[in-house]
């Protein structure tokens, strides 16, 4: 019996740990973070634990966007890349940063889309490479979002986003994403 119930809290251990289905990965490594995954609620707050202020100076981003329910905490991590003065970095070759997550490219201080160049501009299904902006699920949502781009100093974003409607993307191409001043760079920091 002791076995049983030594293995079922081992089990329920685990499960805690993984956190809730859908969650970004948030993981730093020296001054570097790293946002993998859909956004969800609360990742703001594992985004916070993985890296305090202070602790970063870049966020690299490989994420579809938020999930049903996740904008507000895209926000709040956009907020906090913008607050810790961090540069945001997204490998157009090989990273797909869409939706919300193109909030937390924002943020940046410095944003370096490498490879931008690469990228053909357009509206495309979802989960491919490069920057993807895209109406929100609901008109409250894209007004947040373009309230978010403008306070991120990055108001084109808006623009980009009324390109396509939420089931799709609109894709940038780097010439875009620089003249409209989404990205600083599109070479490598």
């Amino acid at each position: 019996m002791k076995s049983v119930i030594a293995v079922l809290g081992l089990t329920i251990a685990a499960i805690s740990v993984a956190g809730p289905a859908g969650a970004a990965q948030v993981t730093r490594q020296g001054t570097t973070v790293t946002v993998r995954g859909l956004i969800g609620p609360g990742d703001d707050i594992a985004f916070e634990q993985a890296a305090p202020q202070g602790s970063y100076r870049t966020v690299v981003l490989s994420s579809p966007g938020a999930g049903e329910g996740g904008l507000p905490a895209a926000i709040a991590m956009a907020r906090s890349i913008r607050a810790a003065g961090a540069s945001t970095v997204v490998n157009a070759s090989g990273s797909n940063c869409g939706s919300a997550c193109t909030l937390l490219f924002a943020a940046g201080a410095q944003r370096y889309y490498v490879g931008g160049e690469r990228i053909a501009e357009g509206v495309r299904p979802k989960g491919q490479s490069g920057l993807g902006f895209h109406q929100a699920r609901s008109p409250r949502g894209t007004a947040q979002m373009a309230s978010v781009y403008s306070e991120m100093g990055a108001s084109a974003g808006a623009d980009l986003s009324s390109k396509s409607p939420f089931e799709t993307l609109y894709y940038v191409s780097g010439a875009t994403a620089l003249s409209t001043g989404i990205a600083t760079s599109l070479k490598r920091p």
